[in-house]
C-alpha cells in the first residue's frame, strides 16, 4: 500500500522517523540490515569525502591547486551531505521535512552535481589547452 504525502509537509520531519518502515513500506526483520546499510553508505561517503581531501592537500604539497580540482572536491563534499538527508527522507517518507527534503537532499545533490561537472569541464580545458 502506498501512503499518499502530506499536502502541507512539516519544517523537520525528524518526528516521523520509523525505523520498522522505509520508503512506506513495512520492513519486518530488515528494519536493521536496512538501517546498517544506509548508515554505512552514509558514514562511507563521509569518510571517503575525508580521504580524498587528504590525499589532494598531500599529493599538491606546496603547489598550487587547480581550480578544477578544488570544483571537484568542494562537490564531493556537498554531495556527502545529501547522504545524511537521504537516510533522513526514506525513514520520514511521505512526512519527510522540508529542511530534509530540500536543505539536506534536493539542494546537496543539486550543487555538487554542477560542481563536480563544472569541475571535470575545467579540467577538460586544462589537459586540451
Amino acid at each position: 500500500m502506498i501512503v499518499p504525502g502530506s499536502p502541507q509537509p512539516p519544517l523537520i520531519g525528524i518526528e516521523y522517523f520509523d525505523i520498522n518502515t522505509f520508503m512506506g513500506q513495512t520492513l519486518g526483520w530488515l528494519k536493521w540490515p536496512t538501517l546498517i546499510g544506509v548508515v554505512f553508505a552514509a558514514v562511507a561517503f563521509i569518510v571517503a569525502t575525508y580521504y580524498i581531501v587528504q590525499y589532494t592537500k598531500g599529493f599538491f604539497a606546496e603547489r598550487k591547486i587547480p581550480q578544477s580540482w578544488k570544483f571537484i572536491l568542494w562537490g564531493i563534499f556537498i554531495t556527502a551531505i545529501a547522504e545524511i538527508g537521504e537516510m533522513l527522507g526514506y525513514y520520514e517518507w511521505p512526512n519527510a521535512g522540508m529542511i530534509e527534503t530540500n536543505i539536506l537532499l534536493l539542494i546537496p545533490h543539486a550543487l555538487g552535481g554542477v560542481l563536480i561537472g563544472l569541475g571535470a569541464y575545467f579540467l577538460y580545458k586544462e589537459v586540451t589547452s
